[in-house]
């Protein structure tokens, strides 16, 4: 991995670069000193958003002591969650899902107190360090974890839960939820890919929440992977984001030649990127066959219309587009549900920049060049992943109707149908990324 140091300024600043460990990363953007709007939502994002790094890092250990026990709670019953066959008997689901949010709604009243809760979450939300919103962030993934275990009542999910349109939650889960909505300044009622894959990778080698607890190795692995590579990704980008920053403070200075290089530089980091994505998004580390069941369904939502976890969550590509003008952007309030403040500010401020669009103006033909390159690359990864999501998304699973976690409830008979929308879902950003 490669980083960057700019020397002193001159009339073309030129980039001096030299390994550093990819810990480094977070550190070394906070310790640029330059301004710029672009840097300084970078520096947020990394500071107030992540905790002080990115992709974030959560705690777990340093809760206040009223809200610890929301943890235990989950451990609590996380092996009750999974199941390996999955029933295809309505009644007898109706009876398993309503047996777990009983043993939830029971464990929750043993265990919370929650007059302590509301005190202490009215004293918390005033913490606005570094420690206390990785802590939050923790909390904000525990959360999230009982909240889709409650909503689903098992794993797989079955049809019998999907088909439920209004759902009401214990007051121990409802109040720590807008807590959590008003610290991170977002509207979904379900968790999001910040919760439950950003936040909750305790280690390189280890989740702090799962729900494949006690089953086979070929189920853990596959929810292991999928979170580690929606986080890998984050952090073998961020060298680009901070380039992109560059880049856009150069252009504003009418240096031309440094924000080409910096662009080159940007080219190079996504590609081996994009290429990692592909090396390891196969049937070894993420089955094709358990993905669907045990990873897809509990991280979907589909309840008062609102969707769950989808790949569109990911900074990596919501930077992307926004950083390259491709349009159309999502409206505030549907990107308000899902994405946090922070990340909607940096998203923002490479949208309001346009530099595609200033680059042009301005002539700058070597710049736009490295652009269209940057472009190229997100149409050929776009284009990949319509192809390998699609023995993910084709498995049969007779218990449940077909369901994206990030489309809800899909208007298809068969999964050839559902494949066909799917692709007409990812076809559509793909002809709009030019």
């Amino acid at each position: 991995m490669l980083y960057w140091i700019y020397s002193k300024w001159t009339s073309r600043q030129p980039i001096e670069v030299f390994p550093v460990p990819v810990a480094g990363l977070s550190t070394g953007i906070l310790q640029d000193s330059q301004e710029h709007i672009a840097l300084k939502c970078l520096r947020d994002l990394i500071h107030i958003g992540g905790g002080g790094s990115w992709p974030p890092t959560a705690t777990y250990d340093s809760w206040p002591p009223a809200l610890s026990a929301y943890n235990s709670v989950f451990r609590t019953l996380e092996e009750a969650l999974p199941v390996e066959e999955a029933s295809l008997d309505n009644t007898r689901n109706r009876e398993i899902i309503d047996s777990f949010r009983a043993r939830m709604r029971s464990q929750l009243d043993r265990s919370i107190a929650i007059e302590d809760v509301e005190v202490t979450l009215e004293a918390w939300k005033s913490q606005k360090d570094c420690s206390a919103h990785a802590a939050w962030l923790g909390f904000f993934a525990c959360i999230s974890f009982l909240r889709h275990a409650y909503r689903w009542g098992v794993t797989p999910i079955v049809s019998e839960a999907q088909n439920e349109t209004f759902l009401t939650f214990p007051r121990a889960l409802e109040l720590p939820w807008i807590a959590i909505q008003h610290r991170f300044g977002i509207t979904s009622p379900s968790g999001c890919m910040t919760s439950i894959c950003y936040s909750n990778m305790a280690s390189a080698d280890h989740l702090q929440y799962s729900v494949t607890v006690g089953m086979p190795d070929e189920h853990r692995s596959t929810e292991f992977w999928n979170t580690k590579l929606v986080c890998d990704m984050e952090a073998k980008v961020l060298p680009a984001y901070h380039l992109f920053a560059q880049a856009i403070r150069f252009v504003d200075l009418e240096l031309p030649e440094s924000a080409r290089d910096a662009l080159k530089m940007a080219n190079e980091t996504l590609k081996a990127a994009l290429k990692y994505f592909f090396k390891t998004m196969v049937d070894s580390n993420i089955s094709h066959a358990v993905w669907m069941a045990y990873v897809q369904g509990f991280q979907g939502w589909a309840l008062n219309g609102t969707d769950g976890i989808s790949g569109g969550q990911s900074l990596v590509f919501r930077t992307l587009d926004a950083f390259l003008g491709i349009r159309p952007w999502p409206t505030h309030e549907k990107e308000r549900l899902h994405i946090p403040e922070i990340q909607r500010n940096w998203i923002n401020c490479l949208r309001d920049y346009d530099i595609r669009a200033v680059s042009r103006e301005r002539g700058y033909d070597e710049v736009t060049a490295e652009l269209d390159s940057l472009v190229k690359q997100l149409r050929v990864w776009r284009m990949g992943h319509m192809r390998r999501m699609q023995p993910y998304e084709s498995v049969h699973r007779p218990e449940r109707l077909h369901m994206t976690a990030g489309i809800s409830v899909v208007n298809a008979s068969n999964e050839n149908q559902m494949i066909e929308h799917l692709k007409k879902e990812l076809g559509r950003r793909l002809a709009q990324t030019l």
